[in-house]
């Protein structure tokens, strides 16, 4: 049997991996979604480096995955020296997984980046001004804000002062797998994206 039912619903490979992008898109457009927040994960000094980021953007045509982050960043430096990124997707309520690897593609000061600031609220906007960049050392606990704006969100016009640290990291993506748990027996697929536009689909083990 070639395909599975999930909530009444059945699915072929093809419309699986269609059915996991529009998750990722909608994980992308609602802050609530559990698809929200995923789990990045790369090389550094100390080995791979997993954090938690924002989902921004997902292209279900190009295949791409995007967060946002300070450009004095751990992340930022080590990407810059090894562009291989993975992502992690979990569900609880809906008990699957989803896991993407690609190439991240990183911009700052850019089109794309100006194009993603402009598009940023204040409120978000703020992390980006602080006179030390993220991870440095400190003699306290700190937020790393200006003090002004620890209790209340700068202007838009005040914001900008964040602009120059601003970094958009765009992933494209050559692999996905999905994972389902299920206690009558988890089910498992496999798709690969190649450059020449052409994808290939497997079930799996799980």
């Amino acid at each position: 049997m070639d395909t599975i039912t999930i909530n009444g619903i059945n699915y072929t490979l093809n419309e699986l991996e269609k059915d996991c992008w529009i998750k990722l898109l909608n994980g992308s457009l609602k802050g609530r979604d559990p698809l929200h927040s995923p789990t990045v994960a790369n090389t550094g000094a100390y080995g791979i480096n997993m954090r938690t980021v924002v989902l921004r953007r997902v292209n279900t045509i190009e295949k791409t995955l995007t967060f946002h982050t300070d450009i004095r960043s751990g992340k930022w430096a080590e990407l810059q020296e090894n562009n291989n990124i993975s992502w992690m997707f979990y569900d609880a309520a809906g008990r699957f997984q989803i896991r993407l690897a690609g190439k991240a593609s990183l911009h700052h000061d850019d089109a794309i980046a100006n194009d993603a600031w402009l598009k940023t609220t204040a409120n978000s906007r703020k992390i980006y001004m602080g006179e030390i960049g993220p991870s440095k050392k400190s003699t306290k606990p700190t937020s790393g804000l200006p003090t002004a704006f620890e209790s209340t969100d700068p202007t838009m016009e005040e914001s900008e002062a964040g602009k120059q640290n601003f970094g958009v990291v765009i992933t494209q993506v050559n692999w996905m797998e999905w994972l389902w748990l299920n206690s009558q027996g988890h089910r498992r697929a496999s798709f690969t994206y190649h450059n020449d536009k052409s994808s290939d689909a497997a079930w799996l083990i799980p």
